[in-house]
């Protein structure tokens, strides 16, 4: 619980750019595409997408004079007679100006990293992480009937707050956003010409979308204010995004396709990997319906012969050609289109029958038929392969051993240049402790 919180304010600002967190505020399209980065623990990275330029950084908006912090009030527990829990939970909520109000934006409150931060820059991550985990109680209240409060533990132990991890939350982003930079430095990493054009049609894009059509970059700047975004940080953020995609490029192919055959098999091999081809035969008819005893006694005789005639090859070569010939005439598996060579799959993802036979061949061993619920499979154990097909991505691409062992090593880059990163504040500053500004809501 308390990792999935913490991550989830930079997954949303680097999947979609800056924009793509208050685009999501507002119930607006979020821009997704570009892989999320690691925070304590890698996060598995998609096919890098497009990207672009950062455009110069607006003069700091001051801050207003400021304002006296609420009185602190309890939160912790929720107030009896409250008509619902939705009630219940909206009844105390953070008051975000008299926080924002404690220092000016372009005050240096620490540095990570060699970068100097801004309290602008840290309030927006820390505005983001409290709104995220409203949307949370929302959520909980709207289909759980939950009324959770900020003083709550969000964990067994009791030890950690919804409070606490607002704060936790903000020292997070700032120490990832920075390992990205350091990583790209570190490597050589700079954008291309298409990627700083793909920055700008961002910006044009976030324009129409926080703001609308005809809007101008001022308009935006102006509204961007209004939830706590410094200019400067909406386009690091932006190009950090880029940056880690074209990191992930120059380290391993967009695909994966630098990482070779040694690495990309022992991925395999250390996760248990299996795989195998197989020809299936429904037993079933299009609506899932089991067909009646004389066709499916075909469809197991048909089976023992289509067996039998790859056993009578003893050469694997030949013995391979032809089941996939045969696979091409006989196959019903709608996945063969998908996965024309195959299943590259953990253990434990298969059906039990399909699996259990996989294991007992030797590598171009033919099975016997074995009946599953959906038909008769007969089966051809393969060697492990570092360009099969193991899944298709979210966007639709598909991942092959070697994507997959580039995501884990560019994760694993990005663990460490994280975990090597500490936030150190300047003497004096006190993260605010949202517990102490609660205010009764409107």
């Amino acid at each position: 619980m308390k990792k999935a919180i913490i991550l989830l304010v930079v997954l949303c600002l680097l999947a979609g750019g800056a924009i793509g967190y208050f685009s999501a505020h507002e119930q607006k399209t979020v821009v997704t595409g570009a892989p999320a980065a690691p925070a304590s623990e890698p996060v598995e990275a998609a096919e890098p997408a497009e990207a672009a330029e950062p455009v110069e950084a607006a003069e700091p908006v001051e801050a207003a004079e400021p304002a006296e912090a609420a009185e602190p009030i309890e939160a912790a527990e929720p107030v009896e007679n409250a008509e619902s829990a939705e009630e219940a939970a909206k009844l105390y909520v953070p008051d975000y100006e008299a926080m924002y109000a404690l220092h000016e934006p372009d005050e240096i409150v620490g540095t990570v990293g060699g970068h100097e931060v801004s309290w602008g820059e840290y309030y927006y991550l820390y505005f983001s992480q409290a709104k995220q985990i409203e949307n949370y109680f929302n959520t909980m209240s709207m289909y759980y009937g939950a009324a959770p409060a900020w003083s709550d533990p969000v964990e067994e132990d009791g030890v950690r707050s919804f409070a606490d991890i607002v704060r936790e939350g903000a020292d997070s982003s700032l120490r990832q956003i920075r390992a990205i930079e350091l990583l790209a430095e570190e490597n050589g990493v700079e954008l291309t010409d298409e990627q700083q054009e793909a920055i700008r049609a961002q910006e044009e894009q976030d324009i129409v979308g926080a703001v609308g059509e005809g809007a101008t970059a001022e308009d935006f700047n102006a509204y961007i204010e209004t939830i706590y975004l410094p200019r400067a940080l909406y386009d690091r953020m932006n190009r950090v995004n880029f940056l880690y995609q074209q990191g992930y490029s120059a380290l391993y192919g967009e695909n994966g396709e630098l990482v070779d055959d040694a690495t990309a098999l022992r991925y395999l091999e250390d996760g248990g990997y299996l795989s195998a081809t197989h020809i299936l035969l429904m037993t079933i008819d299009e609506n899932f319906a089991a067909l009646d005893e004389e066709a499916a006694a075909a469809r197991k005789a048909q089976a023992e012969e289509i067996a039998a005639q790859l056993r009578a090859v003893e050469d694997v070569k030949e013995r391979l050609a032809l089941f996939n010939e045969l696979k091409e005439q006989y196959c019903e598996d709608t996945g063969k289109t998908a996965y024309p060579d195959g299943y590259t799959f953990l253990p434990g993802t298969m059906v039990t029958e399909f699996e259990d036979a996989v294991l007992a061949l030797e590598e171009y061993e033919i099975s016997d038929p074995v009946l599953t619920d959906y038909g008769y499979h007969i089966i051809m154990r393969l060697p492990l392969s570092a360009d099969s097909v193991i899944e298709y991505s979210e966007a639709g691409a598909p991942l092959t051993a070697r994507s997959k062992a580039a995501n884990d090593a560019y994760g694993a880059k990005l663990e460490e240049s994280f975990n090597a990163l500490a936030v150190e504040y300047a003497e004096g500053f006190r993260a605010p402790n949202l517990l102490e500004y609660l205010k009764e809501a409107a």
